[in-house]
């Protein structure tokens, strides 16, 4: 754990913890986020930093930024974090903020998910800081991350407005060397800071409140900022130029310039890491001087269509794709293509003359993500599989109720959807059968709460489940409000909220709270509701099996002789229920000879598939 009196350091980071370590170096007072992979990180090690920041997830994305707004204008320093997808959410104060500006420095946080490695879709957040009119910072590694997050603030403080600092999530988790000199900004009195005048709250109606007299001035004034900071953008030497071989030229940012500086050295290099607004003289500059340029990028055209706007043509998607997270292998190609290595050879072919394929992947067979072993949400998924209903979902591990064998959901858009798209699809009569809308816990706390409320305002009818276990599992087992903790305060539990309680205030009258372990009860429960006429709601009350511990039951089961191998067990797609090949069961009701399952050391001893299997072929195993 670092300390007050770090000086002089070598520190081995990843990006996410490069930017918290940026964060507390720059005298950040107020970080807070909602968690979502690749960002997740941040929030945690900064409060590990013991910097004086008050640290602390939120709700959800829209609030985070929100509150860091209000600390910026009380003259604090703040930084929001969240993955791309997360800014959505949190647009509609992005927006004006661009317009208000700030008094103490506010960095959004923004870590894209070229390929979407854990995301709906991999959308290009490069895209906010022009349409917000904001500047834009682009670490390639996290030397960068921790100096940019640093420089963010005093941009922010300098020109008056957020700025976003923009990563992938191979510059989030990859670790690289960050050197770190001098100490965090001490934490001042309250009463010293109610002397300073710089820092003491002062009423301006005129630059916060965005009615539509002061905005038109305002939306003037970032506009007219946006002229400045191109000027910063040619002089700041953020951007720099590299020359080489001026036969060949690149143009790219972030993880990108790492690849194309792996796959072709000799080239000269136009380097953006400030890259929202672009320094136009630097461009025109680097054009003048090199003869064949190419612009890498991943995801959408930004640079290349930013480029382009000053009447300068150059090619870039034409070679690489707009889709999915760039590797050196694919840079290499796209090189090819441009004719960067006409008369050249690259490292690979100067020791082999001949190209092979080492990757393991194409030989291996295909495997899907599945949930854990005794994860509390498979009986329920089991169930909606066996009632055949259509089942609206949303965000969390829990989408992988959507995979075989389970595949009993419906829908996966967007945090907080499945039960406003459970009203409307219940709305449509398209089925015979009464709507499910599923979410987990942190999710309803999310946004699942305001779709509830408008579902008992709107009179709907269908079943919201929450799958409560305990957690925010999917990124990584963060606290929020169901759990009672926080990172400023996890050391204790307080200000814990009640999921039923809050149903229960909604006006909702029918709540099952259910043990998803007791598969048969799940089941029962399940119908129940699903026969009902009225909005109800089911809560499961099992915590994750990860989260904030590995549990384990104490339990193991085991399949006796006798198994004759029908598959019940194996469609619950748990991954501790195997089959063994070489082995045969006895014969099937179709006169068919199948594998008998078998259940490994990993098991938990949830007893779902106990409950599950018919034949009474599982039995628990007595443990001395």
């Amino acid at each position: 754990m670092l300390n007050k009196t770090l000086d002089y350091s070598k520190l081995l980071l990843t990006g996410n913890e490069a930017i918290a370590l940026g964060g507390a170096r720059a005298g950040v007072f107020t970080a807070v986020g909602y968690p979502g992979t690749p960002s997740s990180e941040i929030l945690p090690y900064l409060s590990k930093l013991k910097s004086g920041a008050i640290v602390n997830w939120s709700i959800n994305e829209k609030t985070a930024l929100e509150i860091a707004i209000g600390t910026s204008i009380g003259c604090k320093r703040a930084m929001f974090t969240t993955k791309h997808v997360g800014l959505n959410v949190a647009s509609d104060p992005l927006m004006t903020l661009a317009l208000t500006g700030v008094r103490g420095g506010l960095v959004v946080v923004t870590a894209d998910d070229p390929g979407m490695h854990s995301s709906q879709n991999e959308q290009d957040n490069r895209l906010y800081s022009k349409f917000a009119k904001i500047p834009m910072f682009e670490p390639s590694d996290s030397q960068e991350c921790l100096d940019f997050t640093s420089k963010a603030f005093d941009v922010s403080e300098e020109f008056d407005t957020p700025v976003i600092l923009r990563t992938t999530t191979r510059i989030s988790h990859s670790r690289s060397v960050v050197v770190f000199s001098g100490k965090f900004p001490p934490k001042k009195d309250e009463k010293e800071e109610l002397e300073n005048t710089k820092n003491t709250y002062k009423k301006d109606i005129e630059k916060f409140v965005m009615v539509p007299v002061y905005a038109r001035k305002r939306h003037k004034a970032a506009l007219e900022r946006l002229k400045r900071l191109i000027d910063f953008s040619n002089g700041s030497g953020l951007n720099s130029i590299e020359y080489n071989d001026k036969e060949f030229g690149i143009i790219t940012s972030g993880i990108s310039y790492q690849y194309a500086k792996e796959i072709a050295p000799f080239s000269s290099f136009l380097k953006l890491s400030f890259s929202y607004p672009l320094p136009d003289l630097l461009i025109k500059d680097f054009v003048k001087n090199v003869k064949n340029i190419v612009i890498i990028e991943e995801l959408e055209p930004f640079i290349q269509n930013e480029i382009a706007s000053l009447g300068i043509k150059l090619k870039g998607k034409e070679y690489f794709p707009r889709n999915g997270e760039l590797n050196p292998d694919i840079v290499l190609s796209g090189f090819k293509k441009a004719g960067f290595f006409k008369g050249k050879k690259t490292d690979k072919e100067k020791d082999a003359d001949k190209e092979f394929d080492i990757s393991l992947g194409n030989n291996l067979p295909p495997r899907f993500p599945a949930l854990c072993s005794g994860c509390p949400h498979t009986s329920v998924f089991y169930a909606l599989k066996k009632l055949k209903v259509p089942v609206m979902g949303d965000i969390g591990c829990y989408t992988l109720g959507a995979l075989p064998p389970l595949s009993a959901m419906d829908s996966c858009i967007s945090m907080g959807l499945a039960f406003g798209a459970a009203q409307g699809l219940s709305l449509t009569k398209s089925s015979h059968k009464k709507t499910v809308g599923i979410m987990g816990d942190s999710t309803f706390f999310h946004s699942g709460i305001t779709s509830l409320i408008d579902a008992k305002y709107n009179n709907a009818k269908f079943t919201a489940i929450i799958l409560d276990n305990s957690t925010t599992a999917m990124t990584g087992g963060q606290d929020h409000p169901g759990t009672g903790g926080n990172l400023s305060f996890n050391q204790s539990i307080s200000n814990k909220i009640d999921i039923k309680k809050i149903i229960e205030g909604i006006g909702i009258e029918e709540i099952f709270v259910i043990d998803p372990y007791n598969y048969n009860e799940t089941f029962k429960t399940l119908k129940k509701a699903l026969d009902s006429n009225n909005l109800n709601a089911v809560i499961t009350n099992r915590p994750c099996v990860l989260y904030p511990k590995k549990i384990d039951t104490g339990k193991k089961f085991k399949i006796t002789d006798g198994c004759t191998g029908c598959d019940l067990c194996m469609q619950t797609g748990c991954p501790s229920i195997r089959l063994s090949y070489g082995k045969t069961g006895g014969k099937s009701a179709n006169a068919e000879i199948k594998p008998i399952p078998f259940i490994d050391s990993s098991c938990i001893g949830c007893s779902v598939c106990k409950d599950i299997c018919v034949f009474n072929f599982i039995e628990e195993i007595k443990l001395s």
